[in-house]
């Protein structure tokens, strides 16, 4: 599951540095752009799917759509992922392991937080914040695969 999220949070921050590119200014069909986004992706497949299994990027209208649907996608995989490191915390009888849960747990809470703040920098327009939290994202859930 950590895994999952480590390919969610590369492609936040390839897509936030993707921003500043003049690819973005000019008109493509919706598919050859996502195509060329996640062209560099950690895992492109994976980076073509996510996008394309929202919705709303057949949407031309939506401003920063891309980078909308992978702050999205982080935030309710990294809830997810909370949840399930709880679960696993709370079963577990190894007193190592509910420490590692725990060092996760900090580390997923982290991620959340920063999470929100790529979200709320997006809607301000601010691109290098959204690449700073996709960066601490992709350190914190690198400390728990």
């Amino acid at each position: 599951m950590a895994s999952f999220y480590v390919h969610v949070c590369s492609l936040l921050i390839f897509i936030a540095f993707i921003l500043v590119s003049p690819f973005i200014g000019l008109s493509f069909a919706r598919s050859s752009i996502i195509e060329t986004l996640c062209t560099n992706a950690t895992d492109p497949s994976f980076c073509i799917n996510a996008l394309k299994s929202d919705p709303r990027s057949d949407d031309p209208t939506i401003t920063a759509i891309f980078e909308q649907i992978a702050i999205d996608l982080a935030m309710a995989n990294v809830t997810d992922t909370l949840q399930f490191l709880n679960e696993q915390r709370n079963r577990s009888k190894d007193t190592r392991l509910k420490a590692f849960y725990g060092y996760c747990i900090a580390d997923y809470q982290d991620i959340l937080i920063d999470t929100d703040d790529a979200k709320e920098a997006l809607l301000a327009q601010d691109y290098f914040t959204v690449g700073t939290r996709g960066q601490s994202i992709m350190e914190s859930a690198d400390g728990c695969d």
